[in-house]
């Protein structure tokens, strides 16, 4: 049985990538491992975050854009959202289900644009960011809010000098023999489809002890690691839904 503990450790930028979506090259010890090199690329912030790099930004627009009412983000049970999981084509399944338990689910694909738009020799190129493309087709669907969730894999190991958990990202090799714990990280941000308007939430890591198995079976290991992100997903879908049922009331 595997001890389920969850600490608080918010993750504010993105770092970490899916390392549990993509598939397993020839030469993978296991089929269901994944290698480093065949990760999706994952959204970035500029693909989600509707920023225009180009512009010049002034202390005067900051402080009016501050000044400004917060319409913040209305997400009300069961409402209609588009769920998007960066680096997959389609979210997990297991989180597919947990948000369908809160919200009227679609999904679109997480999988960042890799070229722009280009229009005829004589005119300039138009670069709408993913966002912006995802918010005209949740317009079009007449889904309110398009949901973005980023989640990452970390190994613990026991570092016998610091005496602390020293944590690394997982990138599909098989777990070291003094792995300690796992943890599963996450972030989302919702983005209200009219307005553009976004807010940032991150749930409380999930983190398990790991138990080495005999032989160093990754079997064993692929079952703990299957059932700390079923877990995770769990806790965040059930935290976000939470939260944001607090603030639209």
């Amino acid at each position: 049985m595997l001890k389920k503990l969850i600490i608080k450790a918010p993750v504010f930028i993105i770092t970490g990538v899916l390392l549990l979506s993509g598939c397993a090259t020839p030469d993978s010890k296991n089929p269901t491992y994944v290698s480093s090199r065949t990760v999706q690329a994952q959204l970035s912030d500029n693909d989600v975050f509707d920023s225009d790099l180009a512009h010049e930004i002034t202390n005067e627009e900051i402080r009016i854009t501050y000044d400004q009412p917060n319409m913040g983000v209305k997400l009300a049970s069961h409402s209609p959202i588009i769920l998007v999981q960066s680096g997959a084509l389609v979210p997990d399944a297991v989180m597919q289900a947990e948000m369908a338990k809160y919200y009227q689910v679609s999904v679109y694909s997480g999988i960042p644009p890799t070229k722009p738009r280009v229009k005829k020799d004589s005119e300039g190129v138009i670069q709408n960011n993913y966002m912006k493309s995802l918010r005209l087709v949740a317009a079009k669907g007449k889904q309110p809010t398009v949901v973005v969730y980023w989640g990452s894999l970390e190994i613990g190991i026991y570092d016998e000098t610091s005496k602390s958990v020293l944590w690394s990202p997982y990138r599909g090799e098989k777990l070291p023999m003094n792995t300690k714990s796992l943890r599963y990280l996450m972030r989302f941000v919702a983005v209200d489809t009219r307005t553009g308007n976004w807010v940032m939430h991150s749930p409380l890591n999930t983190e398990i002890d790991y138990t080495a198995a005999p032989f160093g079976s990754q079997t064993n290991e692929l079952v703990q690691i299957d059932e700390l992100k079923k877990n995770a997903y769990i806790a965040a879908a059930s935290d976000f839904s939470t939260r944001y049922q607090r603030i639209a009331k």
